[in-house]
């Protein structure tokens, strides 16, 4: 093959490569916790005064790029309670007609839905910042069965039940950082062990196994993907547990892209070419 071809073929693949038009991808990234030890990270996604572990672009928040935190009341330990049946394909509470789900809609989505389930929000349930970084919110859920399986997890064969709990989709090619804020019931049992999230050219790629205790986890995922892709995200149990499971916050943050990797390329391509001319 010549050495003009190579260098051709090298440069398309670096080009797709750095604009992600080579298919979604799919990458677990961690997991955020909350304990006091930590300063309530979760519930204090909002707040850059509490330092973020999977922070990508700077701020340290989460939800730059968009988010959507269920069906939350203003804190007041005597609120009324929420407890409202919704079918599949719902706004994920945006439109509900009381307490309303506090949204930023990514503009690089075509769509976004909820599954079948139920919107809750309890005495008990949560204290979670607003998006504005300071009032303070007791934090709903929508709350969906997990009844489909058994199926295999990270924990082995025949090991877990799931539930559908939001799908999406992408209208403009993007690589993206989403977080999905669960165990959000003030009560572990409702927890879902794992989350994962799917597409038809990825299959299912799972989270770490999460803490089910009553306190907020968000597991994190970097996705790359091409306009017109579609993902669902699921919550997962053990066998024998399933019921339902709750979250309570999706959060969308943009990766920077790899200008430095595609600069670095660039200037071996360059190499390449002076070393040519002076052979």
């Amino acid at each position: 093959m010549k050495q003009s071809t190579i260098l051709h073929f090298s440069l398309a693949a670096l080009w797709m490569g750095a604009t992600g038009l080579m298919g979604a991808t799919i990458t677990y990234v961690g997991k955020e916790t909350t304990s006091s030890g930590n300063g309530f990270l979760v519930p204090n996604w909002s707040n850059a005064d509490v330092a973020k572990n999977y922070d990508i672009d700077g701020n340290n928040r989460y939800g730059s790029a968009g988010y959507y935190q269920i069906r939350p009341m203003p804190w007041d330990p005597g609120a009324s309670s929420i407890n409202q049946g919704v079918g599949t394909g719902n706004d994920l509470g945006v439109s509900a007609g009381s307490n309303p789900t506090l949204n930023l809609a990514p503009t690089f989505l075509s769509s976004i839905t909820g599954g079948a389930g139920t919107y809750v929000n309890f005495g008990g349930y949560p204290i979670v910042r607003g998006p504005d970084g300071s009032a303070l919110y007791r934090q709903g859920s929508l709350s969906v069965p997990v009844s489909n399986g058994p199926y295999n997890t990270p924990s082995g064969a025949n090991t877990g039940y799931f539930g559908h709990a939001f799908s999406f989709t992408v209208g403009t090619a993007t690589t993206f950082r989403i977080g999905i804020t669960v165990d959000t019931a003030g009560n572990g049992t409702y927890a879902p062990d794992y989350v994962s999230i799917f597409s038809s050219s990825t299959g299912t790629v799972f989270s770490g196994l999460l803490t089910r205790d009553g306190s907020p986890d968000m597991g994190i995922f970097d996705i790359t993907a091409t306009a017109g892709e579609s993902f669902t995200a699921a919550v997962w149990q053990s066998a024998g547990t399933q019921s339902v499971a709750p979250f309570g916050l999706v959060t969308f943050d943009v990766v920077p892209e790899p200008s430095s990797a595609l600069l670095a390329g660039l200037s071996l391509i360059g190499l390449f070419h002076r070393r040519r001319r002076t052979e």
